[in-house]
């Protein structure tokens, strides 16, 4: 259960630190300039395109490209709900207000869900619609929101955004400084993206059983997992390292 108290606390410590607003800030701005930028590329390259490339042309994955990017971000927002407070100094006065040690990272959990969720939903959306219009305005296909595909990624791309948001914030309370966790968190989410590189079977895999890329390839439906297996292996993912951290924290001191 989540204390209400402590999330109202929470709350008020997310609100006044700066770099956590900005970041939010600057997820939905760059959502919208990616959106912009990659359709922008893909109705110059649809504009000289053979007939079968344009049969081959992909509207939706054109203009949500940026998604691998504006993930970093969304991760990283998560790693400071928790790497914040070790990096103030002030971790030890919020765990002894609190009187219960597991009411912090569950507080900060939930925190970090009413943050990530919104700042997700508008970075998709804003994407998609730049994107679109982009691609509308080039003369290149565009598909509306009433395609089961696109309901799909404006639907469903928010919460795998928000999970890697909790996967940010597990790093922040397992590593305990912003700069080791963004890093490792950048890593970790760019290692399948630059698989494309790697030998047949290795891009294979990473692509298909990587929990980040499972979730985000089902979801764009390019995936060979159904969509319940891409998602469940980014959820088993995120809730290993929520147990972790959770066990790390409630076994040390703060």
């Amino acid at each position: 259960m989540i204390h209400t108290g402590t999330l109202r606390a929470e709350w008020t410590k997310f609100s006044s630190i700066r770099a956590t607003m900005v970041l939010s800030l600057a997820a939905v701005a760059v959502s919208a300039l990616l959106g912009w930028m990659f359709s922008g590329s893909a109705a110059g390259e649809y504009a000289t395109a053979t007939p079968q490339e344009r049969l081959d042309f992909q509207p939706l994955d054109m203009s949500m490209r940026g998604l691998f990017i504006v993930q970093l971000l969304i991760a990283a927002l998560g790693v400071l709900v928790a790497s914040s407070e070790y990096g103030s100094g002030t971790m030890r006065a919020s765990v002894a207000a609190v009187g219960r040690r597991g009411r912090l990272p569950a507080a900060k959990a939930g925190m970090t869900v009413l943050t990530a969720l919104p700042v997700s939903v508008a970075s998709v959306w804003l994407m998609y619609t730049t994107g679109q219009t982009t691609l509308a305005s080039g003369g290149a296909p565009y598909l509306m929101p009433g395609d089961p595909a696109v309901l799909r990624i404006l639907l469903l791309a928010p919460l795998v955004l928000t999970l890697l948001a909790l996967f940010g914030l597990a790093l922040g309370f397992l590593l305990r400084g912003t700069a080791a966790a963004v890093n490792v968190s950048t890593a970790v989410l760019l290692i399948p993206v630059m698989s494309g590189a790697a030998p047949g079977f290795f891009r294979e895999l990473m692509s298909t059983y990587w929990p980040s890329m499972a979730a985000f390839q089902s979801v764009s439906g390019a995936s060979e997992l159904p969509l319940w297996a891409g998602f469940g292996l980014l959820i088993g993912f995120v809730a290993v390292m929520q147990i972790a951290a959770f066990v790390r924290f409630n076994n040390r001191d703060a």
